[in-house]
Parts: structure tokens; sequence; C-alpha cells
């Protein structure tokens, strides 16, 4: 059976081919600066010298290095293809299907021509992976190898090199199921290493960060207890430990010296050197201890995987589903507008699944501007709003002409009333039109899989777009002179002996009576007279004898100011409560209900009848640009999916 990390690294190798993905892969991230040994760590641990080497950055792309401790049927595998039984450790690229290699000189120069394709010649960096299978009988082992943190741009590098350098390392190392594998040099303050500032930054805890330090040889003779201080943790807080190395030198390099030699000198001068603690450190301690954080760590987070990859296949073939070409048009239209129409309905009666706890939406936000914003804001307004005494005196002589007005003057009431009145229009006939925006909005706020179907095929989501827009518009100018008229209404014919009005002026004189003793009043006299009389019917018939008895009495002016001001506000309200019903009730019935009655027999009579007529199913069904990309690419990460669930079937046996 293969080994937990082997079946991981297939699961690098399905989402590698796919590029950009969200599947939080467990995995050892390679993190260290330029010159820090970093690729030096990674070639003893494969016992093979294989990296590019060089100034400035020599790794421009994420490097999966997968190394696999090879079953007896991997080396037959190898033996068909190459007829040699003499090579005991190989490599594979992912991009290179069934080339096998044994010289380790032409691995090196693959990763610096694959580098190129993928990032081009002049130093940049891709976040496009090369996946590198190196099989040998030493270790299982998988790593992301990633370039070196640089702060200065080198040559042909590109200025901001070190913003891009860092959003890639980021990528990697924020994941939660990575883990992090921080180099660092010995001769250089710990406290000023990049790599641990990332590790700091992405794992504050330390507890999925194990440090390498390297350059153990370079390091003054004086300061071998400060390193032994920080090898045995004393001074990098991390969790999963810290390993000191010796790797090969450039001298070593360029004398071609074996890595079997330079195992054997690293144990020599750790043995040495740090006599108390050599066992603990060295290549062969670091990857026994990397084999074992993996196989433990891909066992902790192999259900939060697995839920993800869950997850990630029904939401791709939900959204597959709305990538699907019809097989019958006819059909499949017919069908979207029923669609449309249900989930539109849906969306103002509150009937959908995905209800927000964000925020106030669909229907319950009509609601809200035509029984609460509305309303507020039409009884904040004064009924006397710009109209003073002195307007009244003079709009009283005015409607009077050359006759003695009488005490109460009616066409100075109207003409007051009427102007007042006025303010009631410009908000109710608003209100409207934030309704009528509301209704559109919701349109946006409909299943999203719809939006995408509708999205996809920009000629039918124009189409029912109009229609929607049509329709509003109508029914929004047909609302609009309905409201208006109704208000006009009460402005040209006035019923000062409606009850409910007479109640008003009986409450809100008696109101004055009890608040002020201003100069002798008729109306306050009157109730002052009559408080006796806890009837209100019988009080407002009185009160009707007594306005039909003043009609033809003279009054001086500023008494009649004074009634006629009162009047207004009392009838201004009087009209405002009923307009307050009124406009809700006459939005929701001749603009809510109307949309939701019509919507679907206008889709149909206005645009699939006009399709079928025109036989224009193929021209409406041609998809936006970039949908066929979109279908090949669900398709694939689909089928990547699916590939990678059934590799976890084996890591259930375990």
């Amino acid at each position: 059976m293969e080994s937990l990390i082997q079946i991981v690294n297939k699961l690098q190798d399905v989402f590698a081919v796919i590029g950009e993905h969200k599947i939080d892969l467990p995995q050892i991230v390679v993190v260290g600066s330029q010159s820090s040994g970093k690729s030096s760590v990674l070639e003893s641990l494969v016992g093979k010298s294989f990296l590019p080497r060089g100034t400035g950055i020599v790794t421009r792309a994420p490097l999966f290095l997968q190394m696999i401790r090879y079953s007896e049927e991997d080396y037959q595998e190898m033996v068909k293809i190459t007829k040699n039984r003499n090579i005991k450790c190989w490599a594979t690229f992912l991009h290179k299907d069934g080339i096998i290699y044994e010289n380790f000189d032409e691995v090196r120069y693959e990763i610096e021509k694959r580098t190129d394709v993928l990032a081009g010649d002049n130093k940049g960096i891709t976040h496009e992976p090369i996946v590198l299978k190196v099989f040998t009988l030493s270790f299982d082992l998988t790593f992301v190898d990633l370039p070196g943190i640089t702060k200065v741009p080198v040559g042909d590098q590109p200025e901001d090199i070190d913003e891009q350098i860092q959003e890639l390392i980021l990528k990697y190392v924020k994941q939660p199921n990575s883990i992090i594998l921080a180099v660092v040099t010995a001769n250089t303050d710990p406290s000023t290493s990049e790599s641990l500032k990332i590790a700091r930054k992405m794992d504050p805890e330390g507890a999925r960060t194990i440090a390498v330090v390297t350059k153990l040889d370079l390091i003054d003779k004086g300061t071998i207890q400060d390193t032994t201080d920080l090898l045995c943790g004393h001074r990098i807080p991390v969790k999963l430990g810290i390993i000191g190395v010796v790797n090969r030198s450039q001298k070593d390099i360029n004398d071609n010296k074996s890595m079997k030699e330079t195992v054997k000198s690293e144990k020599d001068f750790l043995r040495m050197n740090y006599p108390d603690i050599y066992k603990n450190h060295g290549n062969k301690v670091l990857a026994k201890k990397l084999q074992d954080i993996l196989v433990k760590h891909i066992k902790n987070t192999l259900p939060a995987l697995l839920k993800n990859l869950n997850d990630t296949k029904t939401k791709l073939q939900n959204e597959l589903k709305t990538l699907q070409t019809p097989d019958s048009k006819v059909s499949f239209v017919l069908g979207l507008f029923k669609e449309i129409y249900k989930s539109y309905c849906d969306t103002v009666l509150g009937n959908t699944k995905n209800i927000s706890d964000n925020t106030v939406m669909g229907g319950a936000r009509i609601s809200q501007i035509i029984n609460e914003e509305y309303s507020e804001k039409v009884n904040k307004i004064d009924p006397l709003l710009n109209l003073s005494e002195e307007q009244i005196r003079i709009i009283l002589l005015n409607t009077a002409g050359i006759t003695n007005s009488s005490f109460v003057n009616l066409k100075a009431l109207e003409n007051m009333i009427g102007r007042q009145l006025n303010n009631l229009i410009e908000p109710s006939l608003r209100a409207v039109d934030i309704v009528r925006g509301e209704m559109l909005k919701i349109f946006d706020l409909i299943d999203e899989n719809i939006l995408g179907t509708l999205k996809r095929y920009p000629r039918i989501n124009s189409d029912v777009r109009n229609v929607l827009n049509t329709v509003l518009d109508e029914y929004l100018t047909n609302l609009k002179e309905c409201i208006n008229s109704h208000i006009e209404t009460y402005q040209t014919c006035l019923n000062t002996k409606n009850p409910i009005f007479l109640l008003k002026l009986v409450h809100f004189s008696t109101n004055e009576c009890n608040t002020k003793n201003d100069a002798p009043n008729v109306i306050s006299a009157f109730f002052e007279q009559n408080k006796g009389d806890v009837k209100e019917e019988h009080l407002i018939q009185k009160f009707k004898e007594m306005l039909s008895g003043l009609t033809d009495h003279a009054a001086e002016t500023s008494e009649q100011v004074k009634i006629h001001k009162r009047l207004t506000h009392c009838y201004f309200e009087f009209i405002r409560e009923i307009i307050v019903d009124y406009v809700p009730k006459r939005i929701h019935h001749k603009m809510v209900n109307l949309v939701l009655n019509n919507f679907e027999h206008e889709l149909d009579e206005k645009v699939f009848t006009l399709y079928v007529i025109n036989q224009s199913f193929n021209e409406v069904l041609v998809e936006e640009e970039g949908v066929v990309e979109d279908r090949e690419r669900v398709e694939q990460m689909l089928f990547a999916v699916n590939k990678a669930l059934k590799s976890m079937v084996d890591i259930q046996c375990f």
C-alpha cells in the first residue's frame, strides 16, 4: 500500500495540473532568504545535486518536490522504459510524461528550461508550479520550494520583485494545512531572519513551523554556545523543532564532493562541535523528523480536507449545471423564464432558502420603505410649513376681495390647505420611485444559479431585464398619477364637517385651552363653556352649529388668523393620516402585486413569443465570451476533485 505522503502527492499532482484552486493540501513549504542554504538543504535530503544555482533569483516558480520511496512495481516500470536495471535513483516531471531522468544534471537543465517557459527569461516569477518526482530508497517526503526572499532587485529583475515574491510565499504559508520549513542561517541574528518574520506573521503561535539552521560551519568558534542555545530552542519560538545542518560549501560543489562524503563530514562536524546534542541534528534527522511531522499532519487534517473536497464537488456540480448546453433550446428558455419568475416572487415574498442575516432585503426592504421610512418622513412634516400668521392674514384679505370677510373664510381655508397638502405630494411620489428601484434591485437577489445562467446569455439577460424595467415604468406612471390625483381631491374638495376632522379640532382646541390662556378665542371659549359635556358626538354637533352661525359674523383679523391657522393645522393632520394609510397600500396593490401577478405573462408575451415567431433561439442562446473556457475549467476541476476523492479512499484504510 502507498504511504500517506504518496497519496497526498497524487492530490498535489491533480491540482497542479488545474492551476489556481482553493484546496488546502497538507504540505511542507520551504521559506528562506536568497543564499540561506535552502537549495543545499533540499539536495542533502534527496541525496542528489539537481537544483539550479547562481546569483540573484534562481528559483522563479514553485517547485513541488516529491521524494518517493519507490516500490518494486515502480522499479519495474522504470526498467521497462529505460531498459536499465542499474539505476537506483531517478526523476520524472509531471509535464514530461513517460520520460525518466537518471542524470540529475539533466533534471537541473529541465527545471531551468521549464521555468523560462512559465516565467519568461526576464528574471520574473510565476505562480505556475513545476512538479518534480524523485524516486529514491530513502524517504517519502514532499516539499514546495519557493523563490528566495529578496529586498533589492538585481539585473533584469522587476522593480517590485520583493512584493511579487512575498505574495507568492504568503499564498502557500497562509494555508492552515501547510507546514512551514523556515531556513535560518547560523551566522546571522535570528531576529532579523526574513523567513522567521513570515512564519511568525502567518503562524504566530509557531504551531506549524519547524526551523532549519544552516551554515553552522561558518560561525566563529567563540559563538558556539550561542548557537547551542539557538539549536536547543531558546531563541526561536517554534513548536515543531529546530534542527541544525551542515551542507556542502561552494568549494565542495565546485570540487564535486559527493553527497555521501557530505553526510559523513556533517556528522563528524556536529559530533566535534556539539557533542551533547549532535544526535538531534543533521540532514538525516531532519528527513526523519519531517516525515513524521508530515504523516501526523496529514492524519490530523484529513477530516477537514475530505470535507473541503466534498463541498467543492457540490459547488462545482451546481456551477456546471448553469454552464451546460441545453438539449432543447425552446424548453430550456421556457423553463428558465418560469424559474426566473418563481425565484423573483420568492425573493419578494421571503420564501428564499438563503436568507440574509446581514441586511434587510427583498420584500422586507419594500415593506420597510413604504411602512416605516415613508410614514416617518411624512409624519415629520410641519402642518404649517412655510405658512406664517402674516401670510394667513394676507390670504384672508385677498380672498375676501371688496367684501367683508366672514369669520370662517372657506376660500382662504381651501387655499391654505391646498398649499399645505402640496407638501405630501413629493415624498409620496418619491416613495414610488424608491420602491421601483428596489423592485429592480430584487432581480439581482434571485437564485445565483439563475443569475449565472442569465449572465451566460447576454441577449436573454437584457431582454428579461428590459421587460421588468418597462413593466415597472408603466406601473410607476399610473401609480404616480393615481396618488397625485388622490391628494388633489383633498386639496380642492374640503369637507370641514367630517366628524374625524372635527374630532381632531375638538382635541386640538381642548388641549390648547388647557395649556394657554391667550386672547379671547371663539373656538377655545366654546370648548371651555362646554367642557362638562363628555359625549364627543354631542359636542361635535354643537360645534358644527356654532361654526355655521359664525360664518355670517365679522371678526377682528387677529382672531380670524388664529382660527384659520388652527383649522389648517387640524385639516392637514386629518388628511395626512388618510394619505399615510393610502399611499403604502396603493404602492403595494398597484406596483408590487401587479408585478408579481403579471411578470410571467409579460415574459411570455413580450419575449418568449417573439423568440418563437422570429425563430431566434439560436441567436439569443449565443454564450458570453469566455463561457466555453469557464465550462472547460469547471469540468476539469470537477474531474480533479473526483480523482482526488478516489485517492482519499486509500487514506481511510490507514
